[in-house]
């Protein structure tokens, strides 16, 4: 049975090792995709008499159950301003409700790009406008388009013109825009996040020449890398693709026609554009790094038209995605409460683990290895939760659990540590707590350790009770008294382990961690006991 499974072990290995290399290979952009057009969604004169000409310049979010979706109006007597909708659907967007901006309510104000700044815990809208040129508002509520309270200035100068665009890494804001002097060129500026979004802003520098305008900047989580999207002037309104290994470039062209009109292939409904114009990805979350899950695989929401032939101000637009893909778009997630237990088996998404029997009934998340991952889609954390409950075992010396938002890198706020339960099918209950959650979120479980298998995974939830620390007996701070705390101590006592805190473990405040501290935690266990002499 061990040379089966160690056997079997060897096989699985190799198969994720070519797998993987396989995937490494494929995720590398396509220059040359085919797209498949699908209907328009939103259509000007919606939102009148703001877009009376056109709906174009989409920015596009999926949160809290919904599209939310800002977008730039033409209106008949040639000003811009920006209007917003949601729905629960794409399809769904075609009869959903427009709002005028009236919050903001400038005469002119348009281009904008939406993301949740979490350093700050606010959501940003970024623009153009004629105040000051490169404009912003804030609020905390995305899906309420009278809640933003702006505009406010990034305090930059020098090149400006239109289409302000941001992303940002570990360190900092990266912003792009074109230039209003015809120049061709982009530009990047930044500053670290402590900055932003008003200090600090470097001197501008050409991020890329013989460009037209639109620039959009993803991290791709498929290889790693970054990709910028332009619009430009070929074969009508088309997209270039250009990809760097860092946010803020240097750039690589891949292709100067990744999406323009003589690889829009297949129309799946009427054929309402022959051009690619200014649109934005939807995105794996909603944060400030843009993350995709694959260039490979993108819903792309662009402006389109099949006629040029107007003054600028006044061509029609209308807006609709347009996919790199075959085959029909994913389907959002019900939200699930996390208060509620959740089967691990039930992920939606998942990198390198199993779902394997498991003796407490249904099944468990199994094979996890270092940097694996399960993904439970939409999760909704109302108003915050404070702590995690899981359900594990692990024959090996086990690992930890890390608890992202919205990507296998985003924002951590828990780590979980899980020690040897001595089998697989010997499950426990650990905890730990978290923090800065709240809302409905993609829920990642990393899993962390040394080489080899480091937990399988029954269940498991949050809630909003803290976890109660310093507990005597609860030596591994989990907030509970169980077989975990008592391995743990065996191995101290053994030398083959060790204990953060001594003082939980030293049951009869003898000022030593000893075999009667062992004794007593093993009688309170079994029930013979209720209460430690230190307690007394």
């Amino acid at each position: 049975m061990n040379i089966f499974k160690k056997g079997f072990s060897i096989f699985l290995g190799l198969f994720m090792i070519i797998s993987s290399f396989g995937s490494m290979v494929n995720a590398a952009a396509n220059p040359n995709p085919s797209w498949n057009v699908d209907e328009r969604v939103i259509f000007h004169n919606q939102c009148s008499p703001y877009d009376y000409y056109a709906a174009k310049d989409p920015t596009i979010v999926y949160y809290n159950g919904k599209y939310l979706v800002y977008y730039t109006g033409a209106n008949k007597s040639g000003g811009w301003q920006m209007c917003f909708t949601s729905a629960s659907t794409i399809s769904g967007l075609k009869t959903a409700p427009r709002t005028y901006m009236s919050k903001i309510g400038e005469s002119y104000f348009c281009a904008p790009e939406l993301f949740y700044y979490e350093p700050q815990k606010l959501w940003y809208l970024v623009y153009q406008d004629g105040t000051h040129g490169a404009a912003y508002a804030t609020t905390t509520t995305p899906d309420d388009p009278n809640s933003w309270s702006g505009p406010k200035s990034f305090g930059i100068s020098g090149n400006m013109g239109w289409d302000y665009y941001i992303i940002c890494d570990d360190q900092y804001a990266y912003m792009y825009n074109t230039p209003s002097d015809g120049s061709g060129k982009l530009y990047m500026r930044k500053t670290t996040l402590a900055n932003f979004p008003n200090k600090g802003w470097s001197t501008p520098t050409v991020a890329c020449s013989n460009v037209f305008e639109g620039a959009a900047v993803y991290k791709s989580l498929a290889d790693g890398q970054y990709y910028m999207l332009i619009e430009a002037m070929i074969d009508g309104r088309s997209y270039e693709l250009f990809t760097s290994s860092s946010a803020g470039g240097p750039w690589t062209l891949v292709n100067n026609k990744w999406a323009t009109r003589s690889n829009l292939t297949k129309y799946n409904a009427d054929k309402w554009t022959t051009n690619v114009s200014h649109g934005e990805l939807i995105r794996a979350g909603y944060n400030q790094k843009l993350e995709i899950n694959d260039i490979n695989k993108v819903d792309f929401l662009i402006q389109g038209t099949t006629n040029m032939n107007a003054e600028y101000q006044q061509i029609i637009w209308d807006l609709g995605l347009i996919r790199n893909y075959t085959g029909s778009p994913d389907t959002p997630v019900t939200p699930r409460t996390a208060f509620e237990k959740i089967e691990a088996e039930s992920w939606n998404d998942q990198s390198g683990i199993q779902n394997v029997t498991c003796d407490e009934g249904t099944e468990a998340v199994g094979y996890t290895e270092n940097g694996d991952y399960s993904v439970y889609k939409s999760i909704d954390f109302g108003s915050g939760a404070t702590s995690f409950q899981a359900r594990v075992s692990s024959a090996t010396s086990g690992g930890k659990i890390e608890i992202r938002l919205d990507s296998a890198t985003g924002t951590l706020v828990g780590t979980c540590t899980v020690s040897g339960t001595g089998s697989w099918q010997t499950f426990a209950d650990v905890n730990c707590t978290v923090s800065g959650v709240s809302g409905k979120h993609d829920l990642y479980l990393k899993y962390i350790g040394d080489s080899g298998y480091l937990i399988n995974l029954n269940w498991f939830k949050f809630s909003n009770t803290p976890v109660v620390s310093d507990k005597l007996g609860d030596v591994n701070s989990d907030g509970q008294i169980d077989a975990i705390d008592l391995q743990l101590l065996k191995k101290y006592l053994l030398g083959s382990g060790t204990i953060e805190n001594t003082k939980l473990g030293d049951l009869n405040a003898s000022g030593d961690v000893d075999a009667i501290d062992f004794s007593l935690l093993k009688q309170y266990l079994l029930g013979q006991i209720t209460k430690f002499p230190a307690q007394a």
